[in-house]
């Protein structure tokens, strides 16, 4: 595993120790959340460069992630991060910057980020609403988010139906920048089909 740093702390694994195996979010994720990040992997690309967005979702995809795809892996994820460092047939980079040991992920530079291309990214929100797009709670990581979102080909955004409609403090991403939304059959489907009108397309799984 290696740390992209665009001038910022690189958190690498510590000699000598194992790359862990279970993931971190594992026993966050509602049934809900496990369908949709399953679904997500149909969303990969045969080769090149994914973005895994930090939280549970998110890193359950990484732990999903078939053996032999011979994929590049750019996350903010610590847990992720580790968790992949073990698999040969990937290339795992942890973007660097500053480390919340809270949610164990990094706030990677959009220094950083402006200098990368990924094929797919797979991000996560707070709130998803058809008038403000994609929402986020901090408002230190709305930069960092949107870097993420222009620095892919497409955009793969997981919702389930509790942050469908949600509407958080600082929005990072407007739906028409979003190539995917993945979400579940919790979600109202007058919600589902305002979310088509605003551009991306919707899965319900």
């Amino acid at each position: 595993m290696s740390g992209l740093s665009g001038g910022a702390t690189v958190v690498r694994q510590a000699a000598g120790a194992s790359a862990t195996t279970t993931p971190s979010g594992t026993g966050r994720l509602s049934v809900a959340e496990g369908r949709i990040a399953r679904a997500a992997l149909e969303e990969l690309p045969k080769d090149g460069v994914i973005m895994l967005d930090a939280g549970p979702m998110a890193e359950r995809i990484a732990w999903l992630l078939p053996a032999g795809c011979g994929l590049s892996v750019l996350t903010n994820s610590v847990p992720a991060a580790l968790g992949l460092a073990s698999r040969r047939d990937l290339s795992v980079h942890l973007l660097g910057g500053r480390v919340s040991a809270a949610a164990g992920t990094t706030l990677a530079s959009v220094r950083l980020l402006e200098q990368l291309h990924v094929d797919v990214a797979f991000i996560v929100a707070d709130g998803v609403s058809p008038g403000r797009g994609l929402t986020c709670a901090d408002p230190a990581e709305v930069m960092t988010r949107q870097a993420m979102v222009r620095a892919s080909s497409r955009t793969v955004l997981l919702a389930d139906h509790t942050r469908i409609g949600g509407d958080r403090i600082s929005r990072f991403a407007r739906l028409h920048e979003v190539d995917c939304l993945i979400t579940d059959s919790g979600t109202d489907p007058e919600d589902v089909r305002r979310l088509r009108g605003r551009g991306p397309r919707v899965r319900v799984v």
